[in-house]
């Protein structure tokens, strides 16, 4: 491929609508274009940081059809891949894939359950939970979510503490969904910030929503409260918040917004932004390392990932990953995992500077 050539979403850089994220080769002079005009990815070229060595990556992984989404076992030992009308379970110990499942197409939210039992996917169109025993690598039957499909398809899903409640985003409907899996049922909330991605507190009393209002710039943290079922503040944050995250203790959030692009360290008892970081265009992907100190930005259109160190709210290492779009970081602290296109990385934590 061309060096001149890069893989951007097709007619939106900043993957403000989710149902056109499909991975297509525009000139890089037409992929600038389109990120001046449409907002979001100023500033192609990114901070520049140490990069990690190649060997870095100990493994390259392929998998279904882009985008892939990551999710990862509490103990380390499974990376689950959700590409499009795949779901591909992987050996961390191995690095090789031991299963390939179908799921529906159009892949576009994945979650971990708590105690590792059940991996969820859902995608943009139907209205069925596509449900995976980890014990056998075997599909159990669906769970409807809802009894109607939303406009615009379902998004990101994260799962309550006790494995009971999964709450699903759906920006273009401007819905927060809430499916009881003990059978109580699921209801529809219209919140005031569109829900774009979702973190639960460790303790299961907050639901962490990023999103946009009519107007992205800025936008916003929306807090669910559990217990009464309310939506309580809102915090600004960065241009096009697209994902989130939390410190192992809750009391911080880490949203990566497209515009600027940057991601935003909140401090979740204040109700403000307390630093934000710089980083490459387009960061789609989000993780925290297990101890709390650094974050992982894949970086779709730079493609990037880098490393944050939060205290200094600097870029401290990247390492080149074209298209990547996800990542997840081992609760061992040993690997990090980014999807790229059709293939997952992993990449050994001890290379980029960092520790477990």
């Amino acid at each position: 491929m061309p060096l001149a050539t890069l893989f951007v979403p097709s007619l939106n850089c900043a993957a403000q609508n989710d149902r056109r994220e499909r991975y297509v080769a525009l000139p890089k002079l037409v992929a600038v274009f389109a990120c001046l005009t449409l907002g979001g990815c100023a500033g192609l070229g990114g901070p520049t940081a140490p990069p990690a060595p190649p060997s870095s990556v100990v493994a390259i992984i392929p998998v279904g059809d882009p985008p892939v989404l990551l999710a990862v076992s509490p103990n380390s030992q499974r990376v689950y891949a959700a590409g499009d009308a795949t779901l591909s379970v992987i050996s961390t110990t191995t690095n090789a894939v031991l299963a390939t499942l179908t799921v529906n197409p159009q892949s576009a939210g994945i979650a971990m359950a708590p105690d590792g039992s059940r991996v969820y996917v859902d995608s943009l169109f139907s209205i069925d939970l596509k449900v995976l025993d980890t014990a056998t690598n075997a599909l159990l039957p669906d769970v409807t979510m809802f009894l109607q499909r939303l406009r615009g398809g379902f998004g990101r899903l994260v799962v309550a503490p006790d494995g009971q409640t999964i709450y699903v985003a759906n920006k273009a409907n401007q819905a927060f969904g809430v499916l009881d899996l003990s059978g109580g049922g699921s209801k529809i909330l219209n919140p005031t910030v569109w829900p774009v991605d979702m973190a639960i507190t460790p303790d299961g009393t907050t639901v962490v929503s990023v999103g946009c209002k009519q107007i992205c710039t800025p936008g916003f943290i929306q807090l669910y409260d559990t217990a009464s079922q309310r939506f309580t503040q809102e915090i600004a944050v960065g241009g096009n918040p697209y994902r989130v995250v939390l410190s192992p203790d809750g009391s911080q959030a880490y949203v990566a917004n497209l515009t600027g692009p940057s991601v935003s360290i909140v401090d979740l008892a204040a109700r403000q932004v307390i630093k934000t970081v710089r980083v490459p265009v387009q960061p789609t992907g989000l993780a925290i390392a297990p101890g709390g100190a650094t974050l992982y930005v894949a970086s779709q259109t730079e493609g990037r990932l880098s490393v944050v160190d939060i205290a200094s709210g600097m870029v401290t290492a990247q390492l080149s990953v074209p298209m990547a779009r996800d990542v997840v970081a081992t609760p061992d602290g040993q690997r990090v995992y980014v999807s790229s296109e059709n293939r997952v990385l992993a990449v050994a934590v001890s290379s980029l500077g960092t520790a477990p």
